[in-house]
C-alpha cells in the first residue's frame, strides 16, 4: 500500500482528511453514506473502520460487506458477475437516502 500511497498522495497531504476520512476532526453532521468494503481488498479494514465511525457520530449509514469480492469487482459491470447484488445493494441505498 506504500507504493500506492507513494503514486497518488503527496507527503503534505497525507494527513488531510479528503485523503483519509477517518482522520477528519468530526464525521457528525455529514449527508448519509453508503461504504461498500470488499472481502478481498487491503483498503477493507479502513473502510470497516469508517462505516463504524460515520455511524458512530450518527450519520445514517450504509454499509455493505461484499463477501468474496475483490476491490475492482464492484464497478467492473458486465465483468464480474458476483457482484450484481451489491450494485443493487447501493441503489437500494441511494433511493432510501432521496426517499
Amino acid at each position: 500500500m506504500e507504493w500506492f500511497l507513494n503514486h497518488y498522495v503527496d507527503d503534505a497531504d497525507r494527513t488531510s482528511p479528503k485523503m483519509a476520512p477517518l482522520r477528519a476532526a468530526a464525521l457528525s453532521g455529514l449527508p448519509p453514506a453508503m461504504v461498500v468494503t470488499c472481502e478481498f481488498d487491503p483498503l477493507r479494514d479502513q473502510g470497516d473502520a469508517y462505516a463504524k465511525a460515520l455511524a458512530d457520530a450518527g450519520v445514517p449509514t450504509a454499509h455493505v460487506q461484499a463477501h468474496g469480492q475483490i476491490h475492482i469487482s464492484v464497478p467492473a459491470v458486465g465483468q464480474i458477475v458476483s457482484s450484481i447484488w451489491v450494485r443493487e445493494e447501493m441503489g437500494n441505498a441511494l433511493r432510501g437516502f432521496f426517499a
